[in-house]
């Protein structure tokens, strides 16, 4: 029952019409930030990953004129063919390698194999250079011979073949700028140089454009190597995101993509040594992290506001149906016979006026109540004997009619009986005082009357009463089963042609509380037009007031109304009385009694 009341129905309204609108608001203002977060994140990290690639750009630019500066020493080349006999010349190479590998600061070390000469060189921050004959260059320089000028990805640093000094370490990545100093303008290779670089300025670079934290930054080369990554164990190793691969494959030099939950972005670099790829790559939790926050301030906001409604309305609907709830009590109290309960709501609000004249209306009903009882008392048993003087003489006349024929054409013993039954039933009718008496009583007034109409119609007439023996003692108003018998030789009996007329009077009990008494004759049937007039009419006297007019015509059925007044008078609304026709012809007329405690006490 609770989920009906107006507390719940106001709650569930102020809800659905504050959280709906919420959470649109919410989810909106969510989609419409992150897609503007995201257009301006986007915007920004290429401008940033462009200016990235142009710095990277300059720093191979800068390490790619630093091996150049062989071809500015004109002596360089020369030198190139005078070692490693000429000391003067070796002592020349080393001082030019040295400058080149100071030039920039993340020059590792530089090797430099002499092909005319076999002779290959190691110049280190060390002092001293290592020098070897060898046939060949390195290994790892061969592939790159004939490259003018390429950069090996990044790979773990080693010696070119020679004996590792104190200060060498093989853990170091670093990637190698090679290049063929040739014979110019001949393609004459003169001498392969191999420069390799650490990682110390391009991971200057690249922290510039990503939060190591938060988002991941690599770049990779031609092969798909990965160069530089803010995570060192992809660093050297082939990229395994095949996804990652296709995108950066297309021919589009910058552009972005989203997979695995994350944005990423890119720029391809292109220069005549090196063709590498700057991918970021920002998680969406990263990426729509000022969105997030924004949602959940929005969120914290609308929860707020929703324990601000929800206070709000319980209060609202306490102070409406607190007063609801105490006239409730106040009407159960009343119903339950209470009639001088005490009302009080002593507030200014309509509240206030609704208990002011739920008072006053109160104190109306109890003086109309109480007028009414007294005017009931006093009219009672006046209209009861009103009634009772109401039962239409008819059956006396033709009953003395009767008696004085036999007299005159018999004259027998048989009078006697006659007139005593006839004594009997006006000493019966004339006890006023006796408003109720036994069915058992009752009935044997009716077979009183029924003895005389028997002399009247003889072998015509042919009784039959059928009593349950409980409710022989059962008491009902008195004089209400011979108008009902009387209404059958009044109506019934006189328009019979032919055939036996037959009467029956049957008692049973229902359901311990309700007494059945059903009247019913083989006599003419009612016309159905006054038979429905009837029925309506009974049924209106029921329902209502037992003193509502008829509408009779020539007071036929007066015994009828007599007899259902007289129930409702005794034993309330709850009594009825129902009249129809039966198959082939006749009529019955079926009481039903309740038997209250005032009927149990005659």
């Amino acid at each position: 029952m609770k989920f009906r009341s107006i507390r719940y129905n106001l709650i569930q309204f102020m809800l659905v019409a504050t959280i709906i609108p919420l959470i649109l608001s919410i989810s909106i203002t969510y989609i419409h930030t992150k897609e503007t977060i995201r257009k301006q994140a986007l915007q920004e990290n290429k401008q940033l990953i462009f200016q990235g690639k142009t710095n990277l750009a300059n720093y191979l630019d800068n390490l790619n004129r630093s091996t150049l500066s062989v071809y500015s020493d004109a002596n360089f080349l020369r030198n190139l063919w005078k070692i490693p006999d000429d000391y003067r010349a070796v002592a020349e190479i080393f001082t030019s390698l040295q400058n080149m590998q100071r030039s920039v600061n993340d020059i590792d070390q530089i090797y430099l194999h002499a092909m005319q000469s076999n002779q290959s060189t190691l110049v280190t921050s060390a002092v001293f250079p290592k020098r070897e004959y060898r046939l060949e260059p390195y290994i790892s320089t061969q592939k790159y011979e004939q490259e003018t000028t390429i950069i090996e990805p990044t790979h773990k640093g080693h010696d070119y073949g020679f004996p590792p000094s104190p200060t060498s370490n093989s853990d170091k990545m670093v990637f190698t700028f090679h290049r063929s100093i040739t014979n110019i303008p001949s393609e004459e290779i003169l001498a392969v140089l191999a420069m390799d670089v650490k990682l110390d300025a391009v991971a200057a670079i690249c922290n510039q454009l990503f939060d190591k934290e938060k988002e991941q930054l690599i770049i990779v080369d031609r092969s798909h190597t990965v160069i530089y990554s803010g995570n060192a164990e992809y660093i050297g190793k082939k990229l395994p995101n095949q996804v990652v691969l296709d995108q950066i494959s297309k021919e589009s030099i910058s552009g972005f993509f989203e997979d695995s939950g994350a944005m990423h972005v890119y720029e391809q670099m292109k220069t005549p040594y090196a063709e590498w790829t700057i991918i970021k790559r920002i998680p969406n939790a990263t990426l729509y992290e000022r969105a997030t926050q924004l949602t959940q301030i929005n969120a914290a906001i609308a929860l707020i506001a929703l324990l601000l409604i929800i206070i709000g309305t319980l209060f609202i609907s306490i102070r409406i149906t607190e007063p609801i709830k105490k006239l409730t009590s106040y009407m159960n109290q009343i119903q339950s016979g209470q009639l001088d309960v005490n009302i009080e709501w002593n507030t200014r609000d309509e509240t206030g006026i609704m208990f002011m004249r739920f008072r006053q209306m109160m104190d109306t009903i109890n003086n109309l109540i109480l007028r009414e009882y007294r005017l009931e008392l006093a009219n009672k048993t006046n209209q009861l004997k009103a009634l009772q003087a109401q039962i239409n003489p008819h059956f006396l006349y033709n009953a003395l009619q009767s008696i004085g024929t036999l007299a005159l054409q018999n004259k027998v013993p048989r009078i006697y009986s006659l007139l005593n039954s006839l004594a009997k039933m006006m000493r019966y009718s004339m006890r006023n005082n006796d408003m109720m008496v036994a069915l058992k009583d009752e009935v044997d007034y009716v077979q009183l009357f029924l003895e005389l109409q028997q002399e009247r119609f003889g072998d015509k007439l042919n009784v039959e009463i059928d009593l349950e023996p409980e409710t022989l003692q059962i008491p009902i108003p008195k004089m209400i089963l011979q108008p009902l018998v009387e209404n059958y030789f009044k109506h019934g009996m006189d328009q019979q042609n032919e055939g036996t007329g037959k009467l029956s009077l049957i008692s049973r009990l229902i359901d311990d509380h309700v007494l059945q008494i059903v009247v019913a004759n083989n006599g003419a049937s009612i016309e159905t037009d006054l038979l429905s007039s009837l029925q309506q009419q009974l049924e209106k006297q029921k329902n209502g007031n037992i003193q509502s007019e008829w509408t009779n015509e020539g007071d036929e059925h007066i015994g009828i109304q007599n007899v259902l007044k007289r129930l409702q008078l005794y034993s309330g609304q709850a009594s009825g009385l129902d009249i129809d026709n039966i198959e082939p012809n006749g009529v019955q007329i079926t009481l039903e009694i309740h038997i209250t405690e005032e009927l149990r006490q005659p």
